[in-house]
């Protein structure tokens, strides 16, 4: 049970961190109109915001787990894409501040880690109910 708690913990974490990266390239979008890439000319930027917030409201309610999955599932694709398309060269991810790196890289990293850790936390919980 302590471990559960511990992931859930680290899971808001994440959270947190993906939400106020994002809420500040949501942000600078609005002020400039060119930092995300867009879709029918729409930043992609949003849909990845929401995707997170639809996926925290999930995992706060604890319903609807596959809404969880999909939604992040949906975002890790978007930066997997980005990734390899800035390393083929065809796409250009902004870079972090201190290090230069660029942030598609973080995100799916972090991504990755909600992904993970709510897929542990699921089987944990079905073993409980077992």
């Amino acid at each position: 049970m302590k471990h559960r708690h511990v992931i859930s913990l680290v899971i808001y974490f994440f959270f947190t961190v993906g939400i106020l990266a994002l809420v500040r390239v949501v942000v600078f979008e609005i002020k400039t109109g060119d930092i995300c890439p867009k879709v029918l000319n729409i930043p992609i930027c949003f849909p990845i915001l929401s995707f997170f917030i639809i996926a925290l409201i999930s995992h706060i309610t604890n319903k609807a787990t596959y809404l969880y999955f999909i939604c992040l599932g949906l975002a890790f694709l978007v930066a997997l894409t980005a990734s390899i398309l800035h390393l083929t060269g065809h796409f250009t991810c902004p870079l972090t501040i201190l290090k230069g790196v660029p942030k598609c890289y973080y995100a799916v990293g972090l991504l990755s880690g909600l992904i993970i850790l709510k897929a542990i936390q699921f089987k944990e919980i079905e073993k409980d109910l077992a």
